[in-house]
């Protein structure tokens, strides 16, 4: 009997631990334990947000306008560019660098200054060769993108991000333009460097990025950090694994603070989300009819989207047809848009083509009349030579009456 009982109890658990492997879970939710002031994760690839707290919060822009500053300077200038650096710049407040008044940097190596260390002087001396001289000029720049990237919670004074009570940014902002900069190849490149060379006239050192998570998360691939001792830390960070990429944005008290909430985040996106085809390409997703032929429509290409682990995340699917769609109808047309509403608000529309190319059956008229249109050059010989034969046809009738009629008006003797 207790040999059943013991079978009975074993079988339960048994039971028990395949339904509960079975219940997709997300392992660990940050909403309780997250201490930071502000705080946002995203994937980068469609701006889809895993994760916010208090994202809208208003934070000064210190990190926000060197992130600026380094993306207007990539779009308006050559890398190799030589700056000249001013008393203004080599002087400003945070200066950083020791940069030497007078001499020239290339443009390449003030973006690596901005970006490794806080780098107030660089960001002025960048400014000043933008603007031709005029820093405001160069701010003007700086709301201007930010308007341009619907950072709604931004505004810029100064590219430094030195306190000003006008200024102001968020960490959504923040992530946001992050997204948005990393498709530039250059931006991106600097956003990921973990340090390098500095010359500074006859001086050498190495520049390290300031970051630390570059040396203790795996997969991180991009950062900046910055600091205030009396506001507080930011950091932005960016980390890839199995081909994902997230970026995480943290405010709070102290680096340590910061940082480790930042891997907090990183682990949670990695572990709770996927990436994974929306709509696979070539594959009928709807069929419409066109003056009562059935047209097949496709993706052509795979459309990729976010959602969580054990989750469908799509909230709703809608479709909309080409009323102007009509024969012949061509593959590079595109026919119809599929939207997706995922349940986080996303919305992906995908454009849907027709999987072959449709010509509507023509009557007798209709292909004599395409037979014609597709040899003209042809015809028109074809036309030309009938006239001609014509031509010489009524000749030879003209001339045979003409001969006709002389021997009739001279009959033989």
């Amino acid at each position: 009997m207790r040999k059943l009982h013991h079978k009975l109890v074993l079988f339960i658990i048994l039971l028990s631990a395949i339904i509960l492997n079975s219940i997709p879970v997300l392992a660990w939710t940050p909403d309780e334990e997250l201490t930071a002031s502000s705080a946002i994760l995203m994937d980068t690839m469609r701006g889809q947000i895993l994760f916010e707290k208090d994202a809208d919060k208003v934070l000064s822009p210190s990190i926000m306008c060197k992130l600026m500053t380094a993306l207007i300077t990539m779009d308006k200038t050559q890398l190799n560019s030589k700056v000249t650096i001013s008393k203004n710049a080599a002087g400003i407040n945070g200066a950083s660098l020791n940069l030497t008044v007078g001499n020239l940097y290339t443009v390449e190596d003030l973006l690596y200054g901005i970006m490794l260390s806080p780098g107030n002087d660089a960001a002025i001396a960048l400014a000043e060769y933008v603007g031709d001289g005029d820093v405001n000029k160069f701010v003007g720049y700086m709301n201007e993108t930010a308007k341009k990237l619907m950072l709604n919670d931004t505004y810029f004074v100064n590219p430094t991000g030195l306190y000003d009570e006008k200024q102001f940014t968020s960490v959504r902002d923040i992530a946001k333009l992050i997204k948005s900069a990393i498709a530039n190849p250059v931006f991106n490149s600097v956003f990921s460097s973990r340090g390098i060379a500095w010359i500074n006239g006859k001086d050498s050192s190495v520049l390290t990025n300031q970051n630390k998570l570059f040396w203790s998360y795996n997969g991180v691939d991009g950062g900046k950090i910055g600091t205030n001792p009396k506001l507080g830390v930011i950091s932005v960070t960016t980390a890839t694994r199995d081909g994902r990429r997230l970026v995480a944005v943290v405010f709070d008290k102290d680096e340590e603070s910061t940082l480790s909430q930042t891997t907090q985040l990183f682990d949670y996106g990695f572990t709770n989300y996927y990436n994974g085809i929306l709509v696979s390409k070539d594959t009928p997703l709807r069929t419409i009819a066109v003056q009562n032929v059935d047209v097949n429509l496709i993706s052509k290409i795979d459309v990729y989207y976010t959602y969580p682990v054990g989750q469908s995340y799509i909230k709703d699917i809608s479709f909309t047809k080409n009323e102007k769609l009509e024969f012949p109808i061509k593959t590079d047309t595109v026919a119809g848009v599929l939207k997706y509403i995922l349940e986080d608000g996303t919305e992906i529309d995908v454009d849907l083509y027709s999987d072959k190319e449709i010509v509507p059956e023509q009557d007798y008229k209709t292909k004599i009349k395409t037979i014609l249109d597709e040899n003209r050059d042809l015809v028109l010989i074809v036309t030309i030579l009938i006239v001609i034969e014509f031509i010489l046809l009524f000749y030879n009738i003209i001339k045979l009456i003409i001969k006709m009629a002389k021997k009739m008006g001279h009959p033989s003797k």
